[in-house]
């Protein structure tokens, strides 16, 4: 340390312009690194596009039996958009719509505000949360003044 503070004085630079120095190739460094960083997510973006169309498809079109087509118009599904999910996925809706738990307009059938339950549950809860703060109050109103 004493010889890197003994040359500054020989070349006649401070220790703030020495400083200085060395934060411009700090941010030059950063700025290279963040230049590598948006080339590799440059490339990274441009070779995934082909996963995500291997993922969803392009149309989907073309890609459905004759049965399946019949079937979508049976269910009412777009040609284009004709495929064994679609149709599972239609089938389930038109289920769900069937079943009790679908039709029943109280939800899955289990009544979390409805009824004698969700006031007893209340009362129960007010009774502990209550009591708990009026411990607390009355705690408070024994204790001892000091003065400051």
């Amino acid at each position: 340390m004493t010889g890197s503070f003994q040359h500054q004085n020989r070349t006649g630079t401070s220790r703030s312009e020495h400083r200085i120095i060395k934060t411009a190739c700090s941010i030059t460094y950063m700025k290279q690194q963040v230049a590598i960083m948006a080339i590799a997510a440059g490339i990274l973006a441009v070779t995934s596009v082909q996963h995500s169309y291997a993922q969803y498809g392009t149309s989907g079109a073309g890609t459905a039996s004759q049965e399946q087509l019949l079937r979508c118009d049976e269910l009412g599904i777009d040609r284009n958009q004709c495929n064994d999910v679609t149709i599972l996925a239609k089938e389930r809706w038109f289920y769900a719509r069937e079943t009790p738990y679908g039709n029943n307009p109280e939800g899955s059938g289990i009544p979390y505000f409805k009824g004698i339950d969700t006031l007893v549950m209340i009362a129960i809860l007010g009774a502990i949360f209550g009591g708990s703060a009026g411990a607390f109050y009355l705690m408070g109103r024994k204790a001892k003044r000091v003065p400051a």
